[in-house]
């Protein structure tokens, strides 16, 4: 078991390093276009499925509440937590359209949505991107490298942050890394360094 978990956190750290070699620019890019969006009072939409919708929700929390320093809350708004609204949009119309159906309510143009999908190919999460996209909203997506169905989606005013690899816990792990760096750098975007 011990050797595995050596293992593990080798892949792990291999992860980490070709992102640091490879996909810097495009993290820094991502925390922009969500930094200069709240400036303009636009709200971030998130959505995902199994880990990838932890992912989403750990973002959500952290601009909700805090992340590592005390301040006002971010309008950040997580898709399909609401089982009710869920479950009914899934049984009477489609699960492909558990995200989109909210979208459609409440997206308004300038508003970004947070679309993630590890493998791509969660087909409700590239109908959110398309919803989005039509009510005049910008996609951010994070998929493997492959892409996908969501990567597919994907318009040239969007962006679309593809992780390096293809095993799928991997591609969570590093979701996660992204988006607490784009969480440390909206905070210090909007209240500074908070070093100690």
């Amino acid at each position: 078991m011990q050797d595995r978990i050596l293992t593990l956190t080798g892949d792990s750290m291999q992860t980490l390093t070709a992102i640091a070699e490879t996909r810097i620019t495009d993290i820094a890019a991502l925390a922009r276009i969500m930094v200069d969006a709240l400036m303009q009072d636009q709200r971030i939409f998130c959505c995902g499925n199994g880990a990838s919708a932890a992912n989403a929700l750990s973002f959500v929390s952290k601009l909700a509440n805090r992340y590592e320093r005390e301040r006002p809350a971010f309008p950040v708004i997580m898709l399909g937590q609401d089982s009710a609204v869920l479950t009914a949009i899934a049984a009477d119309v489609s699960f492909q359209d558990v995200f989109a159906r909210p979208l459609q309510a409440l997206a308004r143009p300038g508003d970004l949505l947070l679309a993630l999908s590890a493998s791509g190919s969660a087909i409700n999460v590239a109908q959110a991107a398309r919803i989005m996209q039509g009510a005049g909203g910008r996609v951010l997506a994070l998929t493997g490298e492959d892409g996908g169905e969501l990567g597919r989606t994907i318009s040239p005013t969007d962006f679309h942050l593809r992780l390096p690899g293809n095993c799928l816990a991997r591609i969570h792990e590093a979701q996660l890394f992204v988006l607490n760096c784009c969480c440390d750098l909206i905070d210090r975007e909007f209240f500074g360094a908070n070093d100690v």
